[in-house]
């Protein structure tokens, strides 16, 4: 669990518009910016970030402004489990009760980022990762 907390650590310390260090950090490679409306995506297939295989990366940032941009991605099965806080500020957010396919996740600010961790149905296996930098 503590290598995957000073990933994700090392990960949010990045600027999301240094496309390079983003590589690097998730050992893949973002392909070139598409245009989606007022917003740039990237996208890349596969990838690691420490022990986890991630996959459907995607990094979606304002044309205007690069650095403040969202980097998503799924967790390759097998996951790790997140039976408890990994952060101190994290709060947990159960799925939402008029939502069938809701599920729960974790959220906390890290360094300058805003972190989600969702979680499978079982409620606690790491299905995917959401990085905001504002």
């Amino acid at each position: 669990m503590e290598r995957f907390k000073s990933d994700i650590e090392r990960l949010t310390s990045v600027r999301f518009d240094d496309v390079d260090a983003l590589n690097e950090q998730l050992h893949t490679h973002l392909g070139e910016p598409t245009r989606q409306g007022l917003r740039d995506e990237r996208i890349a297939e596969r990838g690691m970030l420490g022990d986890l295989e991630v996959r459907n990366i995607t990094l979606r940032s304002p044309a205007d402004d690069p650095a403040h941009a969202n980097l998503i991605f799924e967790v390759v099965p097998p996951s790790i489990v997140l039976k408890e806080i990994i952060w101190e500020d994290s709060t947990l957010y159960p799925p939402h009760p008029d939502a069938p396919d809701s599920r729960p996740y974790w959220s906390v600010q890290v360094n300058s980022a805003t972190v989600v961790l969702g979680l499978a149905s079982d409620n606690v296996t790491l299905t995917y990762v959401s990085i905001r930098q504002r």
